[in-house]
This record gives C-alpha cells, sequence and structure tokens, in this order.
C-alpha cells in the first residue's frame, strides 16, 4: 500500500552535445533554387500626399468640436488669394519631406468670459493630435490668432404683435348658413368701403 502513495522522481537524463550537421552545399552560380532568405518579396513602391484641403477639412472639423471657440476670418490678404491657401479661419502650409511636416494658423474668437490662454491650448492640442492621428504628418506648429471675442447671443424670438387688441386688424371669418353659401364678414373699417 505504500508504493501506491509514493512518488515517481524524474529521471535526470544529462544533456549531450547535438551532433554538429555536415556543411551546406554551396549553390551552384546558374542554380534556379534559392534558399529561404533568398526569396524576393513584391514590394509596392511609390508615394503618399494628402492635400491641403483634406488636411483643412481635418482642422476645421476638429475646431468645429471645441465649446466656445468660432472660426474667424484671416484678413484681407487670403479674400484676395495671397499667400497660402485659407478657409474658414484655418491656413495650411505642408512641407512635402520624408516625414512630411504640416503648419496651421488659425483664426478664432473666442467667447466672452473664457481664459483664452486655456482655450487657446485645447485648440492646439486638438488640432495637432487629430492631424498627426488622421494623417501621420508631423505638425511643426499650429498658430493661433485670437481676432477678437464674441457674446452669447440669444435667439430672437418670434415676432409678437403688441398692439392693443382693437387696433389688431381681424381676418375675414367665413360664416355658413347652411343654404350653401358662403358669407364673408369684415371688420367694421372695411365694411365702410
Amino acid at each position: 500500500m505504500d508504493d501506491l502513495y509514493k512518488t515517481q522522481e524524474p529521471e535526470v537524463v544529462a544533456e549531450t552535445e547535438p551532433e554538429e550537421a555536415p556543411p551546406e552545399e554551396t549553390p551552384e552560380p546558374f542554380s534556379e533554387a534559392k534558399s529561404e532568405d533568398e526569396v524576393e518579396t513584391p514590394s509596392v513602391s511609390g508615394t503618399v500626399h494628402i492635400s491641403e484641403d483634406v488636411i483643412m477639412e481635418l482642422a476645421k472639423k476638429t475646431l468645429s468640436s471645441i465649446a466656445g471657440v468660432q472660426p474667424a476670418s484671416q484678413g484681407i490678404a487670403s479674400k484676395l488669394g495671397i499667400g497660402r491657401k485659407a478657409s474658414d479661419g484655418i491656413r495650411v502650409s505642408v512641407e512635402d519631406k520624408t516625414p512630411p511636416f504640416a503648419t496651421i494658423d488659425v483664426y478664432i474668437l473666442v467667447k466672452y468670459g473664457l481664459r483664452i490662454p486655456d482655450v487657446a491650448w485645447d485648440v492646439q492640442e486638438s488640432i495637432k493630435n487629430n492631424l498627426q492621428e488622421y494623417t501621420g504628418y508631423n505638425v511643426r506648429a499650429v498658430n493661433i490668432n485670437v481676432q477678437g471675442i464674441y457674446f452669447q447671443e440669444k435667439t430672437p424670438e418670434p415676432f409678437a404683435d403688441t398692439r392693443p387688441e382693437e387696433e389688431k386688424p381681424q381676418e375675414p371669418t367665413p360664416s355658413n348658413d347652411g343654404d350653401g353659401e358662403t358669407e364673408k364678414t369684415f371688420p367694421p373699417e372695411m365694411e365702410q368701403l
């Protein structure tokens, strides 16, 4: 019974030196057989260029998602087409190097009551991170130009007629006597005509 509870100790096997493999035969120079290391894999070559318009759209989308900021115009130079391409408060320039670098100029209005340096930093970081994530381009700089502030605008209420009841014009109301004809009644001012 004691034999059942005894554990067998594993046998220790002495490690032996592996036998040396015979030297590989060198392939003949005109042999068509190639080893795994020599197999050529097809590769695609070319470049990828992302348009400045695409980068501008990504920056605009990012800017629109930041609370307390509105795009502003860049000034008369951009309206006349002088200088770099600009649209809706954003100008982009790309240096086509390896890797490409982008510089973004952002023109904004900041909501009254917000701390401008904090908002500007949020805009810089958000645009930089999104552009690097979506394009793979290195962002050299995001230059923030605060053009002004804006106030929370109230939505205009619908037009309400504030005249007293007796001064308000009455619309004609149709009346039906049951004979199939509709009689119209007019306000007293119009009956005099």
